[in-house]
């Protein structure tokens, strides 16, 4: 017999196969079996089987059905119980929201973001109708306001819904794509619209670490690693540890290629081989202590950049180190023509001045100093977004002090990411990890390491001094006609300019 239906915790035979289907909130209008998946629609006492539902693809992530934790609202602590999940893929990868139910029956999501978590609510913006997703409406950059926050359009995606488990307020339709919007604020909030429905979802949510959830109930080490968590190498079949619950993409410690995980380790992986291999500075690997916590170098990237516009014949260069800590989550260590520095992924979204010249976070405001498109040349390690060689993005860098805290936009896939990063000395790099002298490539001369040799200089200058009287008698003719006289050619200015010592350094 089903329970009430006043009450919140509702359960009732599942229409498929007879075992119990539990509601643990009146807003859940689904929920899939456990036993055999079949996906069910709530309609007051009555379930209603419409079809079956995939299975989940094992991410391992730490959370579960049954994990409980306890976040901060308004002040308060509200304890909060996962019930529901769903995985997501769309051009920039895929990912879990996870429902959680609070005591007082409303329904949130703790979703994974850039490496880290972010818990939201149902939330509708004051003054705004919004009815079906409108191209003209919606463009990357837009800022629109909500009640008394400006929020800016990051990210524009087509997303689908490859799999669920447990009860959801709403199911988009199995593999059919819907637009997913989703907007920040530089108070680092994140407002997300979902169009799967014909009332679209909106919910505003914030940067949480499951450390400061108080979690209970997680998936324990032994659990993961009992589900193996590694894989043959789609390559050379040698054996791939993975170790991190969010990684899209890591390299095969044989044979070096690069491999795709976006679709979870029970998909077809796909790969990349990488002929040419870089030896970082740092070694992978290698711990070393900044800013009083401890961090593991897990990932390594040579990047190379080239300017638009009339720096489009610029180009360059750079390394990304990705580091690990285990309460802190991931940050970066950048090598470029600028020095060294250290970043970190933000939540929020700066705010941009209407020309783009300036972009203002946490009450600093930073110059615009460099755009350029960006791509991957290789990659090494373990990544929590998709790597893959080749991959481009467009950049923009913002400085403030001279440039000792810098801003960077990356976009890419409909898609955007802001890091803070903060000047760092070779020096403290070099002790933080042990690795002996770094170069800091901001004060190398120009002649060192661009190939140049002193005798390829003299050869130069040899040939200039050869052909100079030449050139002289060419230019000293009043009637040179360089269609006839072979020693005769105009002369030209290029508008371009040698930019090698202009690298931004972005980072994912």
């Amino acid at each position: 017999m089903a329970s009430s239906p006043s009450q919140r915790d509702y359960s009732a035979p599942c229409p498929g196969c007879g075992a119990p289907v539990h509601f643990a909130s009146a807003q859940s209008s689904f929920a899939v079996c456990e036993f055999c998946r079949s996906t069910v629609l709530r309609d007051g006492e009555t379930l209603k089987r419409i079809g079956s539902m995939a299975e989940v693809f094992e991410d391992y992530s730490p959370l579960q059905l049954g994990a409980s934790g306890m976040v901060k609202r308004n002040g308060k602590p509200e304890p909060f119980t996962v019930v529901g999940r769903a995985q997501y893929k769309s051009a920039a990868g895929s990912w879990s929201e996870w429902v959680a139910a609070l005591t007082n029956g409303e329904l949130a999501w703790l979703s994974e973001d850039n490496g880290s978590f972010v818990f939201a609510v149902n939330w509708q913006p004051p003054g705004w109708k919004v009815t079906e997703f409108q191209q003209r409406e919606w463009r990357m950059g837009r800022e629109l306001k909500a009640g008394t926050e400006s929020f800016t359009v990051t990210s524009i995606q087509d997303a689908q819904l490859m799999a669920a488990q447990g009860e959801l307020p709403q199911l988009p339709q199995l593999g059919k794509s819907f637009k997913l919007v989703e907007l920040r604020s530089e108070k680092n909030q994140i407002l997300s619209i979902d169009f799967s429905d014909k009332t679209p979802a909106f919910s505003l949510g914030a940067a949480v670490a499951l450390e400061a959830l108080q979690m209970q109930g997680l998936r324990s080490s032994a659990q993961q690693k009992s589900q193996g968590r590694h894989f043959n190498c789609p390559k050379c079949a040698a054996v791939v540890p993975v170790r991190f619950d969010t990684t899209k993409a890591l390299s095969c410690p044989s044979c070096g290629s690069l491999i795709d995980m976006s679709k979870g380790m029970g998909a077809e992986l796909s790969y990349a081989e990488q002929r040419r291999k870089v030896k970082p500075l740092i070694p992978l690997g290698s711990e070393g202590t900044l800013d009083g916590l401890k961090w593991q170098v897990v990932g390594f990237q040579r990047r190379s950049g080239r300017g638009l516009g009339e720096d489009e014949d610029d180009s360059f260069t750079w390394d990304e180190y990705l580091l690990y800590n285990k309460k802190a989550g991931f940050s970066f260590i950048v090598d470029s023509e600028d020095g060294w520095s250290t970043a970190r992924v933000i939540t929020g979204a700066p705010k941009l001045s209407k020309n783009g010249a300036t972009a203002t976070y946490l009450q600093r405001k930073y110059q615009r100093d460099y755009a350029y498109l960006a791509e991957t040349e290789y990659a090494e390690g373990e990544f929590y977004w998709p790597v893959f060689k080749g991959a481009k993005s467009s950049n923009v860098d913002f400085a403030n002090g001279g440039k000792q805290s810098t801003l960077a936009l990356e976009t890419a896939n409909q898609e955007t990411t802001w890091t803070h990063g903060q000047r760092a000395s070779a020096e403290t790099i070099a002790q933080a990890f042990g690795t002996g002298k770094l170069k800091d490539r901001s004060q190398v001369s120009p002649l060192s390491g661009s190939g140049f040799s002193w005798g390829t200089i003299l050869f130069w200058l040899f040939l200039l001094l050869f052909i100079l009287p030449f050139l002289r008698a060419c230019m000293s003719s009043p009637n040179c006609d360089p269609r006839t006289d072979p020693n005769c050619s105009y002369s030209r200015s290029s508008s371009g300019s040698y930019g090698g010592y202009t690298s931004g350094g972005s980072h994912k």
